[in-house]
């Protein structure tokens, strides 16, 4: 079961959800956007839940403006464009940011600190040099 329901997107797209094959459809881009956040970042229960829910409403949503994908539509004489990305359901990257863990980096990163020796290295020398 996902985070969001349909009836969360029809709030976030301002009209009712009525029609069950529509509901289905909206059901099906949920669970595609909860497959594609739990092979990225694993068990779903670990996430902020607000922040799972609000993804996958806004994925879902946009996916709603442009459901069959086209790249771009003219209407009269005006040419709207669509990113590539519409072609299935996209999670943006600004909404991977709200999904990961605070402070988390997109690519490397490296943790600072410092664990000094428990004694100096030079007494192993020492005692070596006696024997």
């Amino acid at each position: 079961m996902t985070a969001a329901t349909y009836e969360d997107v029809a709030v976030a797209i301002g009209r009712p959800i009525s029609d069950p094959t529509e509901q289905a459809q909206v059901g099906y881009w949920l669970n595609a956007v909860e497959i594609q956040i739990k092979a990225r970042l694993g068990d779903l229960a670990e996430l902020d839940q607000d922040a799972l829910r609000y993804v996958e409403v806004e994925a879902v949503a946009a996916k709603m403006q442009n459901p069959n994908g086209y790249q771009s539509e003219t209407i009269d004489d005006y040419t709207y464009r669509f990113g590539t990305e519409t072609r299935r359901v996209t999670i943006l990257d600004e909404w991977w940011r709200l999904l990961g863990p605070a402070g988390s980096s997109e690519a490397f990163s490296t943790r600072p600190g410092f664990e000094a020796d428990s004694e100096p290295l030079w007494v192993g020398w020492v005692d070596y040099g006696r024997r």
